[in-house]
């Protein structure tokens, strides 16, 4: 298979998004190879989105790909909802459900999501991921809020087998 330079639809990034394509080329890079070479529990690296803002992949039991947002409760847009709080939370930090939603933060914020199940998405291809909704808020710890998406791998009927871009 061609990498995305040679595929018809280009790497792009949604207008609003805080990533370049070269960040999303080197999401989608290794995100590939930790599909075809890792196991469950491996991590790609974390990139910097928005100020305070994290993100990383990780690959999960059953053919699935989790999407970590890591997001610093002082750099937070705005109040958000964990179902869990360890330690002492900052005053946009409440205890409760349903959890906040990542795309609620703000439209740039859902953009950014766009963009991240876009790169898992081209990780995998031919075959796609399905998406949730938003990653939701989880965890307040240590001052972090985690909001975390499950992606499963979509193999197709053609066959189980999963196959990915070549990079060479």
């Amino acid at each position: 298979m061609a990498p995305s330079d040679d595929d018809d639809s280009p790497v792009r990034v949604r207008e609003g998004s805080p990533l370049s394509v070269d960040e999303k080329r080197a999401m989608i890079r290794e995100l590939d190879r930790a599909v075809r070479y890792g196991a469950p529990g491996v991590e790609t690296s974390t990139w910097s989105t928005f100020p305070g803002c994290s993100v990383t992949f990780a690959l999960a039991e059953h053919e699935r790909i989790e999407v970590h947002i890591a997001y610093r409760e002082s750099d937070l847009p705005g109040p958000v909802t964990v179902p869990s709080v360890e330690g002492d939370a900052s005053s946009l930090v409440a205890q409760g459900a349903p959890p906040t939603p990542f795309i609620q933060l703000s439209a740039a914020h859902g953009t950014l999501y766009e963009d991240l199940t876009d790169a898992a998405g081209r990780a995998v291809d031919p075959y796609a991921v399905t998406v949730p909704d938003s990653p939701a808020a989880q965890t307040a710890t240590d001052g972090v809020v985690t909001f975390v998406a499950t992606l499963e791998l979509l193999t197709g009927q053609s066959s189980a087998e999963r196959r990915t871009f070549e990079w060479g």
